[in-house]
């Protein structure tokens, strides 16, 4: 059994993780195992669960509490045969447990030897360290908000970062930059500023060949110091950074292991993380596979331009395909966003995704009256002879993406964006739709489990066609779903049959269909253009029609248009994937995009 402070509160079991209540259930248990096997008063409980907070009757509070921890834990077995009990002690209470079986606990006796004068190298050191790593699995008490769980919180963060910065020195030691990448990277997701963590990673992304992640790692911290405290970084950071800048980097942490290595190529690995709910596109991923083959390709750089509606998963399909292929361009993946649809950002200029681009590839470019066409020759010029995959994800259109293509032999992009790209010659389009209904189906289980859907099928097929199918939204509800565990999937299936609230029950910590959406419409009502904005208004008026289908007579009647003018603003809003088309003359605009053109047509939402 062990008790778990340093993340979520939780209780471990032989069978697995003990649920023992709410959050302020987990408060108490906190308190208690904070102090394990010795009494903790009642007001000091009360301060570490509630502080100036406190209910009109803490004590109550505090017993029901007590009284339904003590019954949880009579379930699990203390490591000696016996129930954990949780027992009276005077005017408080104690949690009779081996303070060792408390995670925090165990932590402090890991890294006390390491205060000692143990010398880098010793077996023990490593080993200590690496179990201690293993503790921590985030933000400590991260389930709770008490001013006590924040102290807790500070004073811990310190010795875990301690713990951290130990640990990465000895594996690179040991010859281990890898294991120091992956995980300092998250680390310094929580904590940016600790600069002996920045100093390891910039040091182990070296030792990997990757240094401009490491010189981009030092852009970025000394940024933020500067805005948050108007002062440089340390020397030890500041003297790291010019040496890999003269390329005059020691070999980190070699001593003692008689080891040389050839010097190794930059090889930039930039594509985002591949997600593991992947589901369906199987006729969708394979010509993509076949048309970037470098075997098929010979003598070409092959471009191949993903397009579709909002929310149909064109940004995951494309980073699940280049994920696959990292074995066919060894020389690196490039990923950049393009901002094309971002709805709190300006689209970047092909100037500045080529100095992204470039500073990636080592090479520093002045942009600053730069002509995009003297920076494109440079980048081509940069990756001529490699064999790079490039992904382009969420384009404008051709325009902004033609300076970014490389034209030698053995690269290759992968491009996505709403609408196909046809002022680029010589690129494969692929139009990726829905989801097909087992697919969607098969989505939703990856997220919220198999048998929560197996037990309630048609809940779940009803879930799948009121998000249409679409991968955005099926992300989400599941989200929503697994964030809920005592929801039935039939509560959100009566939620989403709204159309009042369907909207609003496709949205999730930040993510949301309407905001996806918003991208195209956007780019129209705001374009300074004034046909672009009209068809905006048109849209919004489309909506408001009950018709399932349109046709354009029926469509011009509703603008009061002629057909000839409405044809091109239906056609403008098909290319755009706020409308679509299966036959000539004929329109169709999804549900989901019809409430949303009615809230716009309402004056709902607006910026």
């Amino acid at each position: 059994m062990r008790i778990r402070l340093l993340g979520p509160v939780e209780v471990e079991s032989a069978d697995g993780p003990l649920d023992v209540g709410p959050r302020q259930r987990r408060a108490v248990l906190a308190a208690l195992a904070m102090d394990a096997g010795a009494p903790v008063p009642i007001d000091t409980l009360t301060e570490r669960v509630w502080g100036p907070a406190a209910p009109e009757a803490p004590r109550s509070a505090l017993y029901a509490h007590v009284a339904r921890l003590r019954r949880a834990l009579a379930q699990v077995d203390n490591g000696s045969g016996n129930p954990v009990t949780l027992s009276r002690h005077g005017d408080g209470y104690v949690l009779n447990v081996d303070r060792q079986q408390v995670d925090l606990h165990r932590l402090h006796s890991l890294i006390e030897p390491g205060r000692a004068a143990t010398p880098p190298g010793d077996p023990g050191r490593i080993t200590a360290l690496r179990e201690a790593m293993e503790l921590w699995r985030g933000d400590p008490l991260s389930t709770l908000s008490s001013d006590w769980a924040v102290r807790v919180r500070r004073s811990v963060a310190s010795q875990l970062i301690g713990v951290a910065g130990a640990w990465a020195a000895e594996e690179l030691r040991l010859g281990n930059p890898e294991a120091v990448v992956d995980r300092l990277a998250r680390i310094l997701g929580s904590y940016p500023l600790a600069e002996p963590l920045v100093v390891l990673q910039m040091r182990a992304l070296c030792a990997m060949g990757r240094t401009p992640e490491a010189l981009q790692y030092y852009v970025e911290t000394r940024a933020q110091i500067v805005e948050q405290f108007g002062a440089e970084p340390g020397p030890e950071l500041r003297n790291l950074h010019v040496a890999i800048l003269r390329g005059e980097l020691d070999e980190p942490y070699a001593g003692g292991t008689g080891q040389t290595s050839a010097p190794v190529r930059h090889v930039p690995r930039q594509l985002p993380a591949d997600i593991a709910r992947f589901s369906g596109r199987r006729d969708d991923l394979a010509p993509i596979l076949d048309w970037l083959s470098p075997a098929g390709t010979a003598g070409s750089a092959p471009v191949v331009s993903i397009y579709g509606a909002a929310g149909v998963g064109k940004s995951t399909l494309a980073i699940h395909a280049a994920h696959k292929l990292t074995s066919r361009y060894p020389d690196g993946q490039l990923y950049i966003d393009l901002r094309g649809t971002s709805a709190d950002a300006e689209p970047l200029t092909p100037v500045d995704a080529l100095a992204r681009l470039l500073r990636t590839l080592g090479v520093s470019m002045s942009y600053v009256g730069e002509q995009v066409d003297e920076a494109a020759a440079q980048f081509r010029s940069v990756v001529a002879g490699r064999r790079l995959l490039l992904v382009l994800d969420n384009a404008v259109d051709a325009a902004q993406v033609r300076p970014l293509l490389p034209s030698g032999a053995g690269c290759a992009t992968l491009v996505t964006s709403r609408q196909p790209l046809a002022g680029l010659s010589d690129v494969c389009q692929l139009r990726v739709g829905r989801l097909t209904l087992p697919d969607a189906i098969a989505l939703l289980s990856h997220w919220v489990g198999g048998q929560r859907v197996a037990a309630e099928p048609e809940a779940a097929v009803a879930i799948a066609e009121w998000c249409e199918c679409l991968p955005l939204a099926l992300r989400i509800v599941g989200a929503r779903l697994v964030a809920r565990p005592g929801w039935p999937l039939a509560e959100l299936r009566d939620r989403l049959a709204d159309e009042r609230r369907r909207l609003d029950n496709l949205e999730f910590d930040g993510v949301g269909l309407r905001a996806s959406m918003a991208g195209s419409y956007d780019r129209l009502s705001g374009s300074a253009d004034r046909s672009e904005r009209a068809i905006a208004e048109a849209f919004k008026l489309l909506g408001t029609s009950t018709m399932t289908e349109l046709s354009r007579s029926t469509a011009a009647r509703l603008l009061a248009r002629s057909e000839a003018h409405t044809e091109r603003i239906l056609e403008r809003l098909v290319d755009v994937q706020l409308l679509e088309t299966s036959t000539p003359g004929s329109y169709r605009m999804g549900e989901l995009l019809r409430l949303y053109a009615r809230e716009r047509f309402a004056g709902l939402h607006e910026k």
